[in-house]
């Protein structure tokens, strides 16, 4: 099975991976659907608190290590590989160890909110929240070892007894401990998933921690984990000064706006996944060549991907905030479309790339000058647009950060910046996408007050007038140009 999975090219690996994500991203679209229903406000605010600490804790706690994986077990022998992931479980499930603690009372900073909530839940948070530090491995240990179809079975499964079980808790009990059990038991079965994985290789469950190789793995994960905690905290910088500048019900709907954002990491994940191990083997074979071609189609794919998806949320909106927040939520929509323009701008996202290249360093500047220009951004925004504005900050950091990435690889490579994704491809799906949201304007009440009439008609003229414009400028064929870029053996 691992050998059969190691030969499914990028495309079909993308694919699978892709479909896997989009249905995990549904069923965790439609769980606030359920609990907004079923649990009271108050109830409602702690649950999006314990998402917001899940994201910073996994944008801190794991230092990188998880990601390691691609660029150590590609090229390492078996035995050695048993250490590697071996060191990779130990490290997590001391920083998991870590974790639980901060989001405890043994933690004297943790604030009135932090202890309410661990109350509440009778512990279960801090248990869920160290659980996930250590499961962060599950999301790239299949993948980094060629077994795709593996990782997209168990992912969906486990959503949809996650989903399940959520459900279940929030509808028959209408209380946040309940919902958060479910979420603790969702995760001990992700361990038990993780320990079966591990059966399944060869030489089976066996695996070690050598202290040597872990120094060395940390040395290679600490400059890209400064990094992505930067990353992570730009990100969530917005959540905080709304939080801080705005009334809870404004900064609610700000959180209700960013629910979008999984829609870029569920889409260019599982395509830099499948590539991701194959740029290691080719920028360590010293194939630049082979190292541009692979980013240029990855570029490709994801340009394909979520331009038309982020373009067809952009037009629905309104009618995607009133019918999941009902309409007292509305002052969500600029803020999700503020957030769909920086989805869009990910189709030509190439900072994902820096660690495979050994970029380090030079990663954890750019995250941190992209830090400063995010709070920056956002104070600015909040104090002169209002809520709307309080996003402008990840947005604007973003396309500066990649701007420089851009221009960094570029030259490692040898190449030319508008060499280094599909310009012609981007500019027609973008201008498509343009398009046809212009002709949706022209009807902003469609279907007279029938929403979901008003949906299926927006929907639908979005989707004619875009896929029109890109046929008619040549997209198609510029598709058909990219794919038939030879391989580097092949030139």
């Amino acid at each position: 099975m691992a050998g059969q999975a190691r030969q499914m090219g990028i495309g079909k690996s993308a694919a699978v991976l892709t479909a896997g994500g989009m249905v995990e991203f549904v069923l965790q679209f439609l769980v606030p659907i359920v609990l907004v229903r079923n649990l009271d406000t108050a109830t409602f605010g702690q649950y999006r608190f314990l998402t917001l600490m899940l994201g910073t804790a996994l944008a801190l706690a794991p230092t990188f290590m998880p990601q390691s994986l691609y660029y150590f077990l590609p090229v390492a022998p078996e035995e050695r590989k048993r250490a590697v992931i071996g060191n990779v479980l130990v490290y997590l499930a001391v920083m998991g160890c870590i974790a639980a603690i901060v989001a405890s009372p043994l933690n004297p900073a943790g604030g009135m909110l932090l202890h309410k909530l661990f109350h509440d839940t009778h512990g279960g948070s801090a248990v869920f929240l160290g659980l996930s530090v250590l499961l962060s491995i599950t999301t790239t240990l299949a993948i980094a070892e060629g077994r795709i179809i593996w990782q997209f079975s168990a992912d969906l499964g486990i959503a949809l007894v996650r989903t399940v079980l959520i459900f279940m808790a929030a509808v028959f009990t209408h209380e946040l401990a309940w919902v958060v059990a479910a979420l603790v038991m969702e995760t001990v079965l992700r361990v038990a998933v993780t320990l079966a994985y591990l059966q399944t290789r060869p030489g089976g469950g066996r695996v070690r921690c050598e202290p040597g190789l872990m120094a060395v793995q940390l040395r290679y994960s600490f400059p890209f984990a400064v990094g992505a905690s930067l990353y992570g905290l730009r990100v969530q910088s917005d959540q905080w000064i709304a939080a801080g500048m705005f009334p809870s019900a404004a900064f609610a709907a700000l959180t209700i706006g960013a629910v979008v954002l999984p829609v870029a990491t569920l889409i260019r994940q599982p395509i830099n996944s499948a590539m991701l191990p194959r740029l290691s083997a080719a920028f360590a074979s010293g194939s630049h060549t082979e190292v541009h071609r692979l980013l240029l189609k990855a570029s490709c794919a994801a340009t394909l991907l979520l331009v038309p998806i982020a373009g067809t949320l952009f037009v629905l909106a309104p009618e995607i905030v009133e019918l999941v927040y009902t309409a007292q939520y509305l002052a969500a929509v600029p803020v999700m479309r503020a957030y769909l323009v920086l989805i869009m701008m990910q189709s030509f996202a190439i900072g994902y790339a820096m660690p495979i290249l050994n970029l380090g360093k030079l990663a954890v500047r750019i995250n941190a000058a992209g830090l400063l220009v995010s709070v920056g951004t956002s104070l600015a925004g909040a104090w002169c647009f209002g809520l709307a504005g309080a996003a402008l900050g990840s947005v604007v950091a973003f396309a500066l950060c990649e701007a420089v990435n851009l221009h960094v690889i570029a030259r490692l490579l040898g190449t030319s910046i508008s060499d280094m994704f599909p310009l012609r491809l981007v500019l027609i799906t973008a201008g498509a996408a343009a398009i046809g949201l212009l002709a949706t304007s022209f009807y902003p009440t469609a279907g007279g007050g029938d929403l979901w009439l008003g949906i299926g008609l927006k929907l639908g003229l979005y989707g004619a007038v875009g896929a029109a414009v890109f046929t008619t400028a040549g997209g198609l064929a510029e598709v058909q140009r990219i794919r038939g870029v030879p391989r580097a053996g092949n030139m």
